[in-house]
């Protein structure tokens, strides 16, 4: 590749159309020889339609539905709640097992591991769930994988679903010890996806939880959003096209990948690897990397090769390998030759604002409002400039440059009452801060 994209939909072993398609554009197409730097590369996974499409043809799910009944979810929560899961019920097939668990301080199996036959019985008896006393949040996810392990194997999808409002005050509340058994579940075939509700949940936990266990986090500020993320994720889940997605980038002609902005991938002396959720149909993974390079003698030079390993999940669930290798020239040349590509440092840019949204939030976690703000308008400065390159206008860095005004407007606004009893504003501020940036990190879109 010489300053333009690789494309591939290489799959080793069958005669067959990949159903994930993996995109590379690197920073540059050229550089001056003799001079050792860093590069970004863009990468996009794209996945397409199943190829045999239609609900019969789909997955079967596997899914365990683990939900806070403690006290604070009294009233219009739980009932929403209530709502949501009688609508998972109208939509599970009788290929799917299904599992309800409740907890407060106790852990209650509303529905063991099974086939829904009567739908309406069930309902009723969701219909009967009250709210009770504290949260004994590992109790009803240990408990919740009990009932998923049950009937998980290969060839569905093996889903944990956790909602909660509040901390977890009961049982294990380590977050390294949870986040260490989702990641084993992972392992295992069965994700995590959890769900936080209003401003009291821990959204740390809930988010390792979710990118530990190869799920998806949510946060919903209102309990009226609950039915609507109950839907979207169950759309997902019903539209997974790949399973057992990893990637492997290595590192050639000297180059070293340094990093994967937003990711903490294992590294080995000149490459990276990553595990990525399962992909529904037509949806888009962005990662962004770092490439350390040598100086360069004049020429075409291989920069890294990138391996996707992924199990489609049509037919005979076959195993799917696709490499790229990204290339590009050292030479002499005009300084438009060296110009970095605009798509790539927009990329970078938004991830890096991204990772500034978690920087704030943590600054005002302490009560260091100044430096939240700071962080926050110094990206501010970065994009309006990154703007200004733009070829036409780019709709996604004004967006982005909408929300960060937004956000420093609200705190200008507000900063008053974040100091002393009125604490709520603070906490959702940080929740709010926190989910942008999963969303931009993980390439969710913005709800």
């Amino acid at each position: 590749m010489t300053g333009g994209i690789v494309v591939s939909e290489f799959s080793e072993g069958r005669e067959m159309k990949s159903v994930v398609g993996v995109e590379v554009v690197l920073s540059h197409g050229m550089l001056m020889p003799g001079r050792p730097g860093s590069i970004w590369a863009l990468v996009r996974l794209v996945a397409g339609k199943a190829e045999t499409p239609g609900k019969d043809q789909r997955l079967p799910m596997n899914l365990a539905l683990v939900l806070d009944r403690s006290g604070s979810m009294h009233g219009e929560p739980l009932e929403h709640v209530k709502n949501s899961v009688s609508f998972v019920v109208d939509q599970v097939a009788s290929c799917d097992f299904l599992s309800i668990v409740t907890f407060d301080h106790n852990v209650d199996v509303l529905c063991p591991s099974q086939t829904v036959t009567n739908k309406d019985g069930l309902k009723q008896v969701i219909k009967s769930v009250s709210s009770g006393g504290s949260t004994n949040l590992s109790g009803g996810f240990l408990r919740g994988y009990k009932e998923v392990l049950k009937e998980s194997k290969p060839g569905q999808v093996n889903r944990i679903l956790l909602l909660t409002d509040g901390q977890a005050n009961v049982g294990i509340i380590d977050p390294p010890l949870l986040a260490a058994k989702a990641k084993s579940m992972a392992e295992k075939g069965v994700s995590v996806s959890t769900i936080g509700v209003g401003a009291s949940f821990n959204e740390d936990l809930l988010m390792i939880l979710a990118e530990a266990g190869q799920g998806h986090y949510y946060y919903v500020s209102n309990p009226d959003e609950i039915p609507k993320v109950f839907a979207e994720e169950l759309e997902g889940l019903l539209s997974v096209v790949a399973q057992a997605i990893s990637i492997s980038m290595e590192g050639l002609s000297g180059c070293r990948v340094a990093g994967v902005l937003g990711y903490e991938p294992v590294f080995t002396t000149t490459g990276a690897s990553i595990d990525l959720p399962d992909m529904y149909e037509n949806e888009v993974k962005a990662l962004v990397l770092q490439i350390d390079h040598p100086p360069f003698a004049p020429g075409e030079h291989d920069v890294f090769k990138l391996t996707l390993d992924y199990t489609g999940t049509c037919g005979d669930l076959d195993t799917a390998m696709l490499q790229v290798t990204a290339k590009l020239t050292a030479s002499d040349g005009p300084d438009r030759a060296f110009k970095p590509n605009f798509e790539v440092i927009k990329a970078v840019e938004l991830v890096r604002t991204a990772l500034a949204k978690n920087e704030s939030a943590e600054a005002v976690d302490r009560g260091d409002l100044e430096t939240g703000r700071r962080v926050l308008e110094e990206r501010l400065d970065t994009l309006n400039t990154v703007a200004n390159m733009a070829p036409v206008p780019d709709p996604e860095l004004d967006e982005e440059v909408k929300d960060l005004n937004v956000l420093l407007e609200s705190m200008d606004s507000n900063s008053s009452t974040w100091i002393g009893e009125s604490m709520l504003h603070s906490l959702a501020f940080q929740k709010k801060l926190k989910y942008q940036s999963y969303q931009t990190r993980r390439s969710r879109p913005k709800k």
